[in-house]
Protein backbone atom coordinates (compact mmCIF):
# COMPACT_ATOMS: atom_id res chain seq x y z
CA UNK A 1 0.00 0.00 0.00
CA UNK A 2 1.43 3.63 -0.80
CA UNK A 3 -0.26 6.70 0.11
CA UNK A 4 -2.09 8.01 -2.20
CA UNK A 5 -2.42 12.24 -2.75
CA UNK A 6 -5.12 14.05 -4.16
CA UNK A 7 -6.26 17.22 -4.97
CA UNK A 8 -9.93 16.35 -5.44
CA UNK A 9 -11.16 19.20 -7.52
CA UNK A 10 -10.60 21.28 -4.38
CA UNK A 11 -6.78 22.98 -4.01
CA UNK A 12 -6.35 20.95 -0.99
CA UNK A 13 -4.60 17.53 -0.84
CA UNK A 14 -6.06 14.40 0.54
CA UNK A 15 -4.75 11.16 1.46
CA UNK A 16 -6.18 7.65 1.66
CA UNK A 17 -4.82 4.41 0.90
CA UNK A 18 -5.34 2.57 -2.56
CA UNK A 19 -4.24 -0.59 -3.79
CA UNK A 20 -1.36 0.00 -6.00
CA UNK A 21 1.95 2.04 -6.14
CA UNK A 22 0.38 5.34 -7.39
CA UNK A 23 0.77 8.82 -7.33
CA UNK A 24 -2.11 11.07 -8.50
CA UNK A 25 -0.81 14.45 -10.07
CA UNK A 26 -2.36 17.34 -8.10
CA UNK A 27 -4.05 18.76 -11.40
CA UNK A 28 -5.07 22.28 -9.63
CA UNK A 29 -2.58 23.28 -7.71
CA UNK A 30 -1.04 25.99 -9.45
CA UNK A 31 3.02 25.52 -10.14
CA UNK A 32 4.03 26.45 -6.26
CA UNK A 33 7.90 27.30 -7.36
CA UNK A 34 7.05 29.74 -10.76
CA UNK A 35 4.05 31.36 -8.43
CA UNK A 36 5.95 32.09 -5.46
CA UNK A 37 9.22 33.39 -6.99
CA UNK A 38 9.19 36.69 -6.40
CA UNK A 39 6.96 39.42 -4.69
CA UNK A 40 4.87 40.88 -7.47
CA UNK A 41 3.63 36.84 -7.92
CA UNK A 42 2.83 36.49 -4.60
CA UNK A 43 0.92 39.55 -4.74
CA UNK A 44 -0.86 38.49 -7.29
CA UNK A 45 -1.36 34.66 -6.30
CA UNK A 46 -3.43 36.60 -3.19
CA UNK A 47 -4.83 39.22 -5.11
CA UNK A 48 -6.17 36.86 -7.73
CA UNK A 49 -8.05 34.65 -5.68
CA UNK A 50 -10.69 36.94 -4.53
CA UNK A 51 -11.93 36.43 -7.72
CA UNK A 52 -11.43 32.55 -7.31
CA UNK A 53 -14.21 33.69 -4.53
CA UNK A 54 -16.40 35.41 -6.81
CA UNK A 55 -16.95 32.37 -9.30
CA UNK A 56 -17.86 30.41 -6.72
CA UNK A 57 -20.64 32.09 -6.47
CA UNK A 58 -21.76 33.96 -10.13
CA UNK A 59 -20.61 31.40 -12.58
CA UNK A 60 -21.90 28.32 -13.50
CA UNK A 61 -22.08 27.39 -9.71
CA UNK A 62 -24.63 27.14 -7.10
CA UNK A 63 -26.32 30.37 -7.32
CA UNK A 64 -28.69 29.94 -10.13
CA UNK A 65 -30.30 26.94 -8.53
CA UNK A 66 -30.59 28.02 -5.08
CA UNK A 67 -32.90 30.52 -6.14
CA UNK A 68 -35.05 27.88 -7.87
CA UNK A 69 -35.10 26.08 -4.48
CA UNK A 70 -36.16 29.43 -2.69
CA UNK A 71 -38.94 29.79 -5.63
CA UNK A 72 -37.50 33.66 -5.72
CA UNK A 73 -37.57 32.65 -9.72
CA UNK A 74 -39.10 29.79 -11.58
CA UNK A 75 -37.74 27.94 -14.66
CA UNK A 76 -38.70 24.07 -16.35
CA UNK A 77 -34.94 24.06 -18.24
CA UNK A 78 -32.84 21.72 -17.10
CA UNK A 79 -29.68 23.94 -17.20
CA UNK A 80 -28.00 24.52 -14.47
CA UNK A 81 -30.31 22.08 -12.20
CA UNK A 82 -33.49 24.47 -12.34
CA UNK A 83 -35.99 22.07 -13.64
CA UNK A 84 -34.21 18.93 -10.96
CA UNK A 85 -34.31 20.70 -8.17
CA UNK A 86 -37.35 22.72 -8.03
CA UNK A 87 -39.87 20.27 -9.18
CA UNK A 88 -42.78 19.43 -6.88
CA UNK A 89 -42.96 17.20 -5.03
CA UNK A 90 -39.19 17.58 -4.68
CA UNK A 91 -36.68 15.20 -5.15
CA UNK A 92 -33.16 14.43 -4.04
CA UNK A 93 -30.16 16.28 -5.19
CA UNK A 94 -28.56 14.36 -7.94
CA UNK A 95 -25.28 13.88 -6.49
CA UNK A 96 -23.98 11.69 -8.78
CA UNK A 97 -20.71 12.66 -10.15
CA UNK A 98 -21.27 11.91 -13.84
CA UNK A 99 -24.85 13.68 -13.69
CA UNK A 100 -25.42 16.62 -16.31
CA UNK A 101 -25.69 19.27 -14.08
CA UNK A 102 -23.28 18.12 -11.03
CA UNK A 103 -21.21 21.25 -11.79
CA UNK A 104 -23.08 23.65 -9.99
CA UNK A 105 -22.38 21.91 -6.74
CA UNK A 106 -18.40 21.05 -7.55
CA UNK A 107 -18.12 24.56 -9.26
CA UNK A 108 -18.30 26.32 -5.71
CA UNK A 109 -16.98 23.54 -4.10
CA UNK A 110 -13.82 24.04 -6.49
CA UNK A 111 -13.52 27.79 -6.95
CA UNK A 112 -13.70 28.11 -3.08
CA UNK A 113 -10.64 25.60 -2.61
CA UNK A 114 -9.13 27.45 -5.26
CA UNK A 115 -9.14 30.58 -3.62
CA UNK A 116 -8.08 29.30 -0.62
CA UNK A 117 -5.09 27.35 -1.88
CA UNK A 118 -3.85 30.68 -3.55
CA UNK A 119 -3.78 32.49 -0.21
CA UNK A 120 -2.34 29.82 1.64
CA UNK A 121 0.76 29.67 -0.81
CA UNK A 122 1.10 33.52 -0.66
CA UNK A 123 1.03 33.54 2.95
CA UNK A 124 3.50 30.57 3.63
CA UNK A 125 5.77 32.60 1.32
CA UNK A 126 5.32 35.71 3.08
CA UNK A 127 6.51 33.67 6.59
CA UNK A 128 9.57 32.15 4.36
CA UNK A 129 10.42 35.52 3.80
CA UNK A 130 9.03 37.43 0.75
CA UNK A 131 8.38 41.08 1.33
CA UNK A 132 5.95 42.79 -0.76
CA UNK A 133 6.82 46.63 -1.34
CA UNK A 134 9.69 48.58 -0.29
CA UNK A 135 11.05 47.14 2.63
CA UNK A 136 7.86 45.09 3.42
CA UNK A 137 5.40 47.78 3.04
CA UNK A 138 2.35 45.62 1.40
CA UNK A 139 2.90 43.07 3.67
CA UNK A 140 0.37 43.78 5.93
CA UNK A 141 -1.78 44.33 2.81
CA UNK A 142 -1.78 41.13 1.18
CA UNK A 143 -1.61 39.46 4.37
CA UNK A 144 -5.10 40.99 5.48
CA UNK A 145 -6.77 41.09 2.05
CA UNK A 146 -5.63 37.08 2.47
CA UNK A 147 -7.30 36.29 6.01
CA UNK A 148 -10.54 38.41 4.14
CA UNK A 149 -10.61 35.99 1.15
CA UNK A 150 -10.57 33.02 3.46
CA UNK A 151 -13.30 34.11 5.64
CA UNK A 152 -15.35 34.70 2.83
CA UNK A 153 -14.22 31.67 0.96
CA UNK A 154 -14.78 29.75 4.45
CA UNK A 155 -18.23 31.01 5.27
CA UNK A 156 -19.37 30.21 1.76
CA UNK A 157 -18.58 26.78 1.86
CA UNK A 158 -20.61 26.89 5.28
CA UNK A 159 -23.81 28.29 4.40
CA UNK A 160 -23.84 25.81 1.49
CA UNK A 161 -22.43 22.47 2.09
CA UNK A 162 -22.88 20.04 5.11
CA UNK A 163 -19.10 19.86 5.78
CA UNK A 164 -15.92 21.19 4.10
CA UNK A 165 -12.10 21.41 4.89
CA UNK A 166 -10.90 24.17 7.18
CA UNK A 167 -7.55 24.70 5.32
CA UNK A 168 -5.10 27.91 5.68
CA UNK A 169 -1.39 28.44 5.84
CA UNK A 170 -1.26 26.79 9.23
CA UNK A 171 -2.70 23.35 7.44
CA UNK A 172 0.20 20.82 7.13
CA UNK A 173 -0.40 19.09 3.68
CA UNK A 174 2.81 17.16 3.47
CA UNK A 175 2.50 15.67 6.80
CA UNK A 176 0.69 12.16 5.83
CA UNK A 177 0.03 11.84 9.35
CA UNK A 178 -1.80 15.13 9.64
CA UNK A 179 -3.77 15.63 7.00
CA UNK A 180 -7.09 17.96 7.43
CA UNK A 181 -10.55 16.29 7.96
CA UNK A 182 -13.72 17.55 6.81
CA UNK A 183 -15.65 19.59 9.83
CA UNK A 184 -19.43 20.19 10.35
CA UNK A 185 -20.80 23.27 8.97
CA UNK A 186 -20.63 25.07 12.42
CA UNK A 187 -16.94 24.15 12.94
CA UNK A 188 -16.55 25.60 9.19
CA UNK A 189 -18.64 28.99 10.07
CA UNK A 190 -16.36 29.51 13.23
CA UNK A 191 -13.19 29.04 11.44
CA UNK A 192 -14.35 31.60 8.52
CA UNK A 193 -15.59 34.10 11.35
CA UNK A 194 -12.60 33.90 12.45
CA UNK A 195 -10.71 34.68 9.78
CA UNK A 196 -12.75 37.64 8.78
CA UNK A 197 -11.88 39.00 12.95
CA UNK A 198 -8.53 38.30 11.70
CA UNK A 199 -8.78 40.82 8.73
CA UNK A 200 -10.49 43.40 10.20
CA UNK A 201 -7.85 43.33 13.20
CA UNK A 202 -4.88 43.57 10.46
CA UNK A 203 -7.02 46.33 8.51
CA UNK A 204 -7.32 48.15 11.55
CA UNK A 205 -3.69 48.12 12.89
CA UNK A 206 -2.27 49.26 9.08
CA UNK A 207 -3.02 51.42 6.55
CA UNK A 208 -3.57 50.63 2.45
CA UNK A 209 -5.87 50.62 -0.13
CA UNK A 210 -7.00 47.51 -2.23
CA UNK A 211 -6.59 48.23 -5.62
CA UNK A 212 -10.12 48.47 -7.69
CA UNK A 213 -8.57 45.47 -9.59
CA UNK A 214 -8.34 43.12 -7.09
CA UNK A 215 -12.20 44.01 -6.56
CA UNK A 216 -13.77 44.18 -9.49
CA UNK A 217 -12.88 47.66 -10.66
CA UNK A 218 -15.81 49.05 -8.43
CA UNK A 219 -13.42 51.14 -7.03
CA UNK A 220 -10.60 50.80 -4.35
CA UNK A 221 -10.92 50.27 -0.54
CA UNK A 222 -8.99 51.92 1.77
CA UNK A 223 -8.19 49.20 5.21
CA UNK A 224 -11.38 50.98 6.87
CA UNK A 225 -13.68 50.07 4.47
CA UNK A 226 -12.09 46.51 3.68
CA UNK A 227 -12.58 46.47 7.57
CA UNK A 228 -16.26 47.82 6.75
CA UNK A 229 -16.72 44.77 4.46
CA UNK A 230 -15.66 42.03 6.63
CA UNK A 231 -18.01 43.28 9.07
CA UNK A 232 -20.99 43.24 6.74
CA UNK A 233 -20.01 39.54 5.44
CA UNK A 234 -19.90 38.25 9.35
CA UNK A 235 -23.33 39.35 9.75
CA UNK A 236 -24.50 37.22 6.97
CA UNK A 237 -22.73 34.29 8.07
CA UNK A 238 -23.67 34.50 11.86
CA UNK A 239 -27.21 34.28 10.10
CA UNK A 240 -27.47 32.39 6.98
CA UNK A 241 -25.57 29.49 8.53
CA UNK A 242 -28.91 28.52 9.92
CA UNK A 243 -30.72 25.68 8.77
CA UNK A 244 -33.92 25.72 10.71
CA UNK A 245 -36.32 28.51 12.07
CA UNK A 246 -35.00 27.10 15.63
CA UNK A 247 -31.35 27.82 14.84
CA UNK A 248 -31.62 30.88 13.01
CA UNK A 249 -33.37 32.09 16.35
CA UNK A 250 -30.52 30.76 18.54
CA UNK A 251 -28.20 33.36 16.58
CA UNK A 252 -26.47 36.23 18.70
CA UNK A 253 -28.54 38.79 17.17
CA UNK A 254 -27.33 41.12 19.79
CA UNK A 255 -23.47 40.55 18.00
CA UNK A 256 -25.13 40.58 14.70
CA UNK A 257 -25.87 43.96 15.38
CA UNK A 258 -22.73 45.00 16.49
CA UNK A 259 -21.33 43.68 13.13
CA UNK A 260 -23.92 45.32 10.94
CA UNK A 261 -23.16 48.59 12.66
CA UNK A 262 -19.52 48.56 12.01
CA UNK A 263 -20.25 47.65 8.53
CA UNK A 264 -19.88 49.45 5.22
CA UNK A 265 -21.92 52.55 4.53
CA UNK A 266 -21.62 52.55 0.88
CA UNK A 267 -22.60 49.87 -1.16
CA UNK A 268 -20.51 46.77 -2.55
CA UNK A 269 -20.70 46.89 -6.26
CA UNK A 270 -18.46 45.69 -9.23
CA UNK A 271 -18.07 46.11 -12.51
CA UNK A 272 -18.72 44.03 -15.35
CA UNK A 273 -17.53 44.38 -18.88
CA UNK A 274 -17.98 40.28 -20.09
CA UNK A 275 -14.66 39.84 -20.03
CA UNK A 276 -13.37 40.52 -16.49
CA UNK A 277 -14.21 38.26 -13.80
CA UNK A 278 -16.92 40.07 -12.42
CA UNK A 279 -19.36 39.03 -14.74
CA UNK A 280 -22.76 37.40 -13.17
CA UNK A 281 -24.51 34.48 -14.02
CA UNK A 282 -27.52 34.88 -11.61
CA UNK A 283 -28.29 38.34 -12.48
CA UNK A 284 -29.16 37.25 -16.21
CA UNK A 285 -29.96 33.05 -16.22
CA UNK A 286 -31.89 33.85 -12.74
CA UNK A 287 -34.90 35.50 -14.33
CA UNK A 288 -33.91 38.77 -16.06
CA UNK A 289 -33.80 37.14 -19.40
CA UNK A 290 -37.42 36.18 -19.62
CA UNK A 291 -36.72 33.39 -22.37
CA UNK A 292 -34.79 31.62 -19.20
CA UNK A 293 -36.51 32.11 -15.96
CA UNK A 294 -39.87 34.51 -14.55
CA UNK A 295 -40.21 35.80 -11.05
CA UNK A 296 -42.09 32.76 -9.88
CA UNK A 297 -45.05 33.45 -8.05
CA UNK A 298 -44.50 32.73 -4.77
CA UNK A 299 -42.15 35.24 -4.38
CA UNK A 300 -44.81 37.84 -6.02
CA UNK A 301 -48.14 36.33 -5.47
CA UNK A 302 -47.80 37.61 -1.50
CA UNK A 303 -48.69 41.56 -2.73
CA UNK A 304 -51.47 40.09 -4.87
CA UNK A 305 -54.80 41.67 -3.69
CA UNK A 306 -57.28 39.10 -6.35
CA UNK A 307 -57.54 35.69 -4.37
CA UNK A 308 -55.60 34.66 -7.07
CA UNK A 309 -52.80 33.37 -5.26
CA UNK A 310 -54.65 32.13 -2.60
CA UNK A 311 -56.50 29.60 -5.13
CA UNK A 312 -53.11 29.10 -6.63
CA UNK A 313 -51.36 28.31 -3.55
CA UNK A 314 -54.46 26.40 -1.72
CA UNK A 315 -54.50 23.93 -4.84
CA UNK A 316 -53.40 21.05 -3.12
CA UNK A 317 -52.01 19.51 -6.53
CA UNK A 318 -49.14 21.54 -7.87
CA UNK A 319 -49.62 20.15 -11.69
CA UNK A 320 -53.34 22.06 -11.44
CA UNK A 321 -51.51 25.05 -11.05
CA UNK A 322 -51.63 27.55 -13.49
CA UNK A 323 -50.13 31.74 -14.16
CA UNK A 324 -52.61 33.92 -12.56
CA UNK A 325 -52.49 37.91 -13.11
CA UNK A 326 -51.70 40.08 -9.79
CA UNK A 327 -53.62 42.84 -8.62
CA UNK A 328 -51.92 44.78 -6.19
CA UNK A 329 -50.82 48.42 -5.31
CA UNK A 330 -47.07 47.32 -4.78
CA UNK A 331 -45.71 49.55 -7.45
CA UNK A 332 -42.71 47.51 -7.23
CA UNK A 333 -44.74 45.02 -8.57
CA UNK A 334 -47.29 46.11 -10.86
CA UNK A 335 -47.85 49.84 -12.69
CA UNK A 336 -51.03 51.70 -11.26
CA UNK A 337 -54.10 49.90 -11.51
CA UNK A 338 -52.75 46.95 -14.70
CA UNK A 339 -51.43 43.82 -13.93
CA UNK A 340 -50.14 43.63 -17.05
CA UNK A 341 -47.85 46.95 -16.58
CA UNK A 342 -44.20 46.73 -15.44
CA UNK A 343 -43.20 47.82 -11.90
CA UNK A 344 -40.41 48.93 -10.79
CA UNK A 345 -38.85 45.84 -10.08
CA UNK A 346 -40.57 43.11 -12.02
CA UNK A 347 -41.87 43.19 -15.83
CA UNK A 348 -44.95 41.92 -17.75
CA UNK A 349 -44.37 39.15 -20.64
CA UNK A 350 -47.32 38.28 -22.45
CA UNK A 351 -46.63 35.00 -23.21
CA UNK A 352 -45.42 31.59 -21.37
CA UNK A 353 -42.00 30.05 -22.11
CA UNK A 354 -42.07 26.84 -20.20
CA UNK A 355 -43.37 23.72 -21.71
CA UNK A 356 -46.42 23.03 -20.00
CA UNK A 357 -45.73 19.32 -20.14
CA UNK A 358 -42.75 19.96 -17.28
CA UNK A 359 -45.33 21.63 -14.99
CA UNK A 360 -47.63 24.79 -15.14
CA UNK A 361 -46.92 25.44 -11.96
CA UNK A 362 -43.96 27.06 -13.18
CA UNK A 363 -45.85 29.13 -15.43
CA UNK A 364 -45.64 33.05 -14.72
CA UNK A 365 -46.00 36.45 -16.52
CA UNK A 366 -43.62 38.22 -14.53
CA UNK A 367 -39.71 38.40 -14.75
CA UNK A 368 -36.90 40.41 -12.77
CA UNK A 369 -36.66 44.66 -14.13
CA UNK A 370 -33.89 45.26 -11.30
CA UNK A 371 -31.60 43.24 -13.46
CA UNK A 372 -32.85 43.19 -16.59
CA UNK A 373 -30.82 46.18 -17.94
CA UNK A 374 -27.55 43.72 -17.47
CA UNK A 375 -29.27 41.62 -19.87
CA UNK A 376 -29.60 43.90 -22.14
CA UNK A 377 -26.43 45.48 -21.77
CA UNK A 378 -24.30 42.46 -22.59
CA UNK A 379 -23.34 42.57 -19.23
CA UNK A 380 -21.65 45.52 -19.10
CA UNK A 381 -21.96 48.05 -16.19
CA UNK A 382 -21.96 48.61 -12.38
CA UNK A 383 -24.06 45.36 -10.81
CA UNK A 384 -24.59 45.32 -7.05
CA UNK A 385 -23.16 42.71 -4.78
CA UNK A 386 -24.10 43.62 -0.94
CA UNK A 387 -25.99 47.08 -0.84
CA UNK A 388 -26.28 48.57 2.64
CA UNK A 389 -30.00 48.10 2.36
CA UNK A 390 -29.23 44.64 2.98
CA UNK A 391 -27.66 45.51 6.21
CA UNK A 392 -30.26 47.50 7.01
CA UNK A 393 -33.07 44.96 6.44
CA UNK A 394 -30.63 42.42 8.65
CA UNK A 395 -30.39 45.35 11.46
CA UNK A 396 -34.73 44.64 11.21
CA UNK A 397 -34.58 41.44 11.76
CA UNK A 398 -32.21 41.79 14.71
CA UNK A 399 -34.52 44.49 16.24
CA UNK A 400 -37.67 42.34 15.61
CA UNK A 401 -35.89 39.36 17.72
CA UNK A 402 -34.34 41.22 20.45
CA UNK A 403 -38.19 42.81 20.88
CA UNK A 404 -37.87 46.28 18.93
CA UNK A 405 -41.07 45.75 17.12
CA UNK A 406 -41.20 49.60 16.37
CA UNK A 407 -37.32 49.91 15.13
CA UNK A 408 -37.77 46.65 12.81
CA UNK A 409 -40.96 48.55 11.28
CA UNK A 410 -39.45 51.94 11.09
CA UNK A 411 -36.75 50.49 8.81
CA UNK A 412 -39.60 47.82 7.18
CA UNK A 413 -41.29 51.28 5.88
CA UNK A 414 -38.40 53.14 4.44
CA UNK A 415 -38.73 51.46 1.38
CA UNK A 416 -41.98 50.10 1.25
CA UNK A 417 -43.50 53.32 1.81
CA UNK A 418 -41.44 54.97 -0.73
CA UNK A 419 -40.44 52.62 -3.02
CA UNK A 420 -43.36 50.39 -2.93
CA UNK A 421 -45.91 53.35 -2.44
CA UNK A 422 -47.39 51.33 -0.03
CA UNK A 423 -49.03 52.39 3.29
CA UNK A 424 -46.63 51.95 6.45
CA UNK A 425 -46.86 49.02 8.39
CA UNK A 426 -47.02 49.15 11.84
CA UNK A 427 -45.94 46.54 14.59
CA UNK A 428 -49.32 44.86 14.35
CA UNK A 429 -48.36 44.23 10.92
CA UNK A 430 -50.87 45.10 7.78
CA UNK A 431 -54.23 46.11 7.48
CA UNK A 432 -56.96 46.75 5.11
CA UNK A 433 -59.27 45.56 2.27
CA UNK A 434 -55.70 45.72 0.66
CA UNK A 435 -53.10 44.80 2.76
CA UNK A 436 -50.17 44.14 0.94
CA UNK A 437 -48.60 41.38 2.11
CA UNK A 438 -50.91 38.88 2.90
CA UNK A 439 -50.32 35.65 4.53
CA UNK A 440 -48.18 32.91 2.54
CA UNK A 441 -50.73 30.43 2.91
CA UNK A 442 -54.28 30.33 1.12
CA UNK A 443 -55.78 32.26 3.89
CA UNK A 444 -55.97 35.40 2.32
CA UNK A 445 -55.28 36.90 5.83
CA UNK A 446 -53.24 40.46 6.39
CA UNK A 447 -49.88 39.57 7.23
CA UNK A 448 -47.91 40.56 10.61
CA UNK A 449 -44.98 42.42 10.77
CA UNK A 450 -42.94 39.72 10.33
CA UNK A 451 -44.49 39.00 7.18
CA UNK A 452 -43.85 42.37 5.74
CA UNK A 453 -40.51 42.27 7.04
CA UNK A 454 -39.67 38.86 4.98
CA UNK A 455 -41.30 40.38 1.78
CA UNK A 456 -39.81 44.05 1.96
CA UNK A 457 -36.20 41.62 2.17
CA UNK A 458 -37.12 39.52 -0.33
CA UNK A 459 -38.29 42.03 -2.64
CA UNK A 460 -35.78 44.37 -1.98
CA UNK A 461 -32.77 42.60 -1.84
CA UNK A 462 -33.08 39.92 -5.15
CA UNK A 463 -30.31 38.51 -6.75
CA UNK A 464 -27.64 40.69 -5.50
CA UNK A 465 -25.62 37.86 -4.09
CA UNK A 466 -26.13 33.82 -4.40
CA UNK A 467 -28.20 32.13 -2.09
CA UNK A 468 -29.33 35.03 -0.22
CA UNK A 469 -33.18 34.30 -0.99
CA UNK A 470 -32.32 30.41 -0.35
CA UNK A 471 -30.19 31.15 3.09
CA UNK A 472 -33.27 33.39 4.24
CA UNK A 473 -36.08 30.94 3.28
CA UNK A 474 -34.35 27.92 4.96
CA UNK A 475 -33.52 29.68 8.21
CA UNK A 476 -37.37 31.23 8.54
CA UNK A 477 -38.57 27.84 7.60
CA UNK A 478 -39.78 28.64 4.10
CA UNK A 479 -39.18 26.58 2.28
CA UNK A 480 -41.07 24.17 0.14
CA UNK A 481 -41.33 20.77 2.09
CA UNK A 482 -38.32 18.20 1.31
CA UNK A 483 -36.25 21.04 -0.41
CA UNK A 484 -32.22 20.09 0.46
CA UNK A 485 -31.59 22.22 3.55
CA UNK A 486 -28.17 22.03 2.49
CA UNK A 487 -25.82 20.74 -0.14
CA UNK A 488 -23.37 17.40 0.13
CA UNK A 489 -19.68 17.53 -0.58
CA UNK A 490 -19.56 17.32 -4.19
CA UNK A 491 -20.05 13.69 -5.23
CA UNK A 492 -16.58 13.88 -7.82
CA UNK A 493 -14.99 14.88 -4.48
CA UNK A 494 -16.16 12.04 -2.55
CA UNK A 495 -15.19 9.71 -5.75
CA UNK A 496 -11.73 10.97 -5.64
CA UNK A 497 -11.60 10.42 -1.88
CA UNK A 498 -12.94 6.53 -2.30
CA UNK A 499 -15.91 8.05 0.21
CA UNK A 500 -19.66 7.10 0.22
CA UNK A 501 -21.62 9.01 -1.92
CA UNK A 502 -24.78 10.46 0.12
CA UNK A 503 -27.27 13.26 -0.86
CA UNK A 504 -30.14 15.38 0.83
CA UNK A 505 -33.55 16.20 -0.17
CA UNK A 506 -36.89 14.97 -1.27
CA UNK A 507 -38.44 11.31 1.07
CA UNK A 508 -36.66 10.26 3.61
CA UNK A 509 -37.20 12.65 6.72
CA UNK A 510 -35.79 15.97 7.55
CA UNK A 511 -35.04 16.94 4.33
CA UNK A 512 -32.54 14.17 3.80
CA UNK A 513 -32.89 11.82 1.47
CA UNK A 514 -31.21 7.94 2.39
CA UNK A 515 -27.51 7.46 1.05
CA UNK A 516 -27.79 6.66 -2.65
CA UNK A 517 -24.67 4.41 -3.59
CA UNK A 518 -20.99 3.45 -2.52
CA UNK A 519 -19.07 3.65 -5.68
CA UNK A 520 -15.29 1.65 -5.23
CA UNK A 521 -12.92 2.00 -7.58
CA UNK A 522 -9.20 1.21 -8.83
CA UNK A 523 -6.40 3.52 -9.35
CA UNK A 524 -6.63 3.69 -12.64
CA UNK A 525 -10.14 5.16 -12.65
CA UNK A 526 -9.08 7.68 -9.85
CA UNK A 527 -6.63 8.75 -12.25
CA UNK A 528 -8.83 9.08 -15.03
CA UNK A 529 -11.75 10.68 -13.43
CA UNK A 530 -9.37 13.03 -12.25
CA UNK A 531 -8.12 14.24 -15.32
CA UNK A 532 -11.44 13.80 -17.05
CA UNK A 533 -12.79 16.75 -14.69
CA UNK A 534 -10.03 18.78 -14.70
CA UNK A 535 -10.45 19.31 -18.65
CA UNK A 536 -13.74 19.94 -18.14
CA UNK A 537 -13.45 22.68 -15.45
CA UNK A 538 -11.02 23.95 -17.53
CA UNK A 539 -13.92 24.45 -20.23
CA UNK A 540 -16.24 25.61 -17.79
CA UNK A 541 -13.88 28.63 -16.91
CA UNK A 542 -13.40 29.34 -21.01
CA UNK A 543 -17.03 29.31 -22.00
CA UNK A 544 -19.38 31.68 -20.21
CA UNK A 545 -21.97 30.71 -22.61
CA UNK A 546 -24.39 27.85 -20.95
CA UNK A 547 -25.10 26.35 -24.27
CA UNK A 548 -28.51 25.57 -25.33
CA UNK A 549 -31.29 25.69 -23.32
CA UNK A 550 -32.54 21.86 -22.48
Amino acid sequence: MKLLRILALAGIAISATACGDLDVVNLNDPDRERAISTPGDVESLIAGSFSSWWSSGHYNAGGVVMSTMADAHTSSWGNFAMREASSEPRTAYNNDPSANYAYVTRNTWRDSYRALSGVRDGLIAIENGVELGVDGVDTPRAQAFGALIQGLALTRLASMFDRAFIVDETTSLDDPNALPEMSPYADVMAAGLAKLDAAIAMAGSNSFTIPPAWVGDGGSWSNTRMAQIAHGYKAKGMIEVARTPAERAAVNWGAVMSEVNAAHTEDFDVFSNDVNWAWDRLKNHGGSNPGWGRTDLRHVGLADQSGNYQAWIGQSNPELRDHFKIDTDDRRITAAGNPEGHGTYIRWNSGEVFPASRGTYHFSNYSDNIWYWYYRANYVGVTGVFPTRELDLIRAEALYRTGDLQGAADIVNETRVANGELPAVTTTGTSGARCTPRKSDASGNCGDLWDALKYEKRVEIWHYEMGTEFFDDRGWGDLVALTPLHFPVPGAELDLLLMEIYTFGGAGGESSAPRLWTDVMDPATIRWRAEALEAYNEAQQADKDPGVIR
